[in-house]
């Protein structure tokens, strides 16, 4: 059993919030996008992956754990023609098309920073020129994870210049029940 399908299956999923991540509805950009395709990588239970569905994204969603498929397959029920459900290591998988939009929430954060530039070059490869990368970035202040503490200035070297172009706005502030936050850009694609 893996590491992440063994937190499953000991409820040991703490870094789940019960609901939507207050930034999805901060971005309304998703809502007033012309729906494309969207990945959530490392989708877990997370209720994004409906919500994407119900306002006409074309959704794939991609989890190593079982249990972590079969919730998203239950709670998508009414949304089969419109997400995609891929059990499978992130890292070691390719899409046969690129996508407009990733929706990176927790996935970078539960990697341990050994893998972040592998990740990097893995959503680069994923996104059209163009597209977004609605980033997430996890602020613990502690060693260790997961979940990793995603540094800005860390994130910054990380994604790039030569890949992304970073906005010039504030980022959003999402409120972690567990007393954490994270910080969310919308990434720009070159």
């Amino acid at each position: 059993m893996n590491f992440w399908e063994e937190k499953y299956q000991q409820n040991e999923t703490g870094w789940e919030r019960g609901h939507i991540n207050p930034a999805f509805h901060h971005w309304d950009q998703f809502e007033h996008m012309t729906p494309g395709r969207v990945l959530i990588p490392g989708c877990g239970r997370s209720p994004e992956v409906a919500e994407f569905a119900k306002l006409g994204w074309q959704v794939t969603a991609v989890d190593m754990a079982a249990s972590a498929i079969d919730y998203q397959h239950n709670a998508c029920a009414e949304q089969t023609n419109k997400v995609k459900l891929i059990e499978t290591d992130l890292l070691n998988w390719q899409p046969s098309e690129l996508f407009d939009l990733v929706y990176e929430q927790t996935c970078l954060c539960a990697l341990a920073p050994e893998l972040w530039a592998k990740y990097e070059a893995c959503l680069a490869s994923w996104v059209k020129p163009g597209g977004t990368v609605a980033a997430l970035f996890m602020q613990t202040g502690n060693a260790g994870g997961p979940p990793y503490h995603c540094d800005l200035d860390a994130m910054a070297a990380l994604f790039h210049n030569d890949h992304w172009d970073w906005p010039q706005q504030e980022p959003v502030v999402s409120e972690h029940p567990r007393g954490i936050h994270e910080l969310g850009f919308c990434l720009t694609r070159k």
